[in-house]
């Protein structure tokens, strides 16, 4: 773990040592070598339900998500991905996330001052998280990272149908709140979901009746 950055007034020697720290914790890796999903976490907040898929050919419960498109945005991929998986429209929520986006400048801005490392107090729609991997998939070696959006959608909702690549088997599933830990199968995957759960109240919202 790199030591924080030395602060002003530190001599030539500490700021070289701290550099020296950065340079050996720095790794590249080409595109080809980082897989980029988006998904959803998508909430029916009256009924506290959440929308899953069952995968067929592995046996076990999921969130929907799937590669980004080349020039697509991480949300839109999200959204994409949850209808092509689910056949339901999504729609994103807004939420005060803490994140390390840059928050919005205003006309009170202190430009003198560097912006916080967190930003709170801006409902967006950024992502909650992402899950990291080593790709199972992939025929090379390639880190899987996965970026998950907070979404709503009414359990009520009916499918469309024919949204999904046809060697996918998929079956959209509504899964009650307090079951999520016991059926989806990815730990990563409940803590994304909890994550979202916590964000929601955080902003106002109320789950379940």
């Amino acid at each position: 773990m790199v030591r924080q950055q030395p602060g002003p007034g530190s001599d030539e020697s500490e700021l070289s040592l701290w550099l020296d720290e950065v340079d050996k914790s720095m790794s590249f890796r080409p595109a080809s070598a980082l897989g980029m999903s988006c998904g959803t976490v998508t909430i029916d907040p009256h009924r506290a339900m959440v929308l899953a898929i069952w995968n067929n050919r592995l046996k076990l419960y999921q969130l929907p998500k799937g590669r980004r498109n080349l020039n697509e945005s991480m949300l839109a991929a999200a959204l994409r991905e949850t209808y092509e998986e689910t056949g339901l429209h999504v729609t994103p929520l807004q939420l005060d996330i803490a994140t390390r986006a840059t928050p919005p400048k205003s006309t009170e801005s202190d430009t003198s001052k560097k912006p916080p490392n967190i930003t709170e107090g801006h409902p967006s729609n950024e992502h909650v998280g992402a899950c990291l991997y080593p790709d199972p998939q992939s025929e090379t070696e390639a880190l899987k990272i996965v970026y998950f959006f907070a979404a709503t959608a009414e359990c009520t909702d009916t499918p469309d149908s024919g949204t999904q690549e046809e060697w996918e088997k998929l079956d959209a599933k509504w899964i009650p709140l307090s079951e999520v830990s016991s059926t989806l199968r990815f730990r990563a995957e409940v803590q994304t979901v909890m994550k979202v759960i916590d964000d929601m109240k955080k902003s106002g919202y109320t789950i379940g009746a």
